[in-house]
């Protein structure tokens, strides 16, 4: 066989090679476009799902109030006992209090320290009855928002919602548990670096954020 015959098929060869390989890549890369397409659209789709969704949910967290009656109460000597969302009660209890101390205070032989701690005892148990009662509304429309979003989104954010805003959901509501019907206190009311409910909120936020890069 002569050289010029080997030269050309040793040519035709490295050819065939070539366009195999450069087919081959050719078609990885289209593989690729390929996948990167059906993730944008189910991006997009998963956007368009949850993007309403989302914007409700921030919107009930953020109703919900950020202390509940426990934290009221660290700051009335005595106080009722809160738990299983027992609003009323413990409203019923403070009246019982202040008429006690009206009475304190009608007694003619009452001293004058007496006097001004039973004026106080009567200002504190009035200021945390305005605070539980504003508790109070905010929790039930939050709590009666919350109950209808489950009703009629529950369903497509389970579908489509990521796994961080998931467990930062139902992290939520254990927290709300804890709070309200066990009766904890959030922490510190007024830090919300050490706020549970500040803090959880903030945790379903930037999970959102994460998930369809709003919010």
């Amino acid at each position: 066989m002569s050289e010029t015959m080997i030269g050309t098929l040793v040519g035709s060869a490295v050819t065939l090679i070539t366009t195999i390989v450069t087919l081959y890549i050719n078609s990885l890369i289209e593989k690729h476009k390929c996948q990167l397409e059906i993730q944008q659209k189910k991006y997009e789709v998963k956007r368009k799902k949850l993007n309403d969704i989302y914007e409700k949910l921030v919107d009930i967290v953020n109703q919900y109030p950020n202390s509940s009656p426990s934290d009221v109460l660290l700051f009335v000597d005595n106080a009722p006992h809160f738990s299983m969302e027992s609003f009323d009660a413990v409203l019923t209890s403070l009246d019982y209090q202040i008429e006690d101390y009206k009475r304190q205070l009608n007694n003619v032989n009452i001293n004058y320290e007496r006097k001004i701690d039973a004026e106080t005892q009567i200002s504190n148990r009035e200021y945390a009855k305005k605070k539980i009662s504003e508790i109070r509304d905010a929790y039930y429309m939050a709590k009666d928002r919350y109950k209808l979003f489950c009703e009629s989104d529950k369903a497509v954010f389970d579908l489509y919602a990521g796994q961080d805003v998931r467990n930062c959901l139902v992290e939520f509501e254990v927290i709300l548990h804890n709070v309200f019907i066990s009766g904890h206190s959030v922490g510190a009311a007024n830090d919300p670096l050490k706020n549970s409910i500040e803090i959880i909120r903030r945790k379903i936020i930037n999970s959102i954020r994460n998930d369809i890069g709003t919010f």
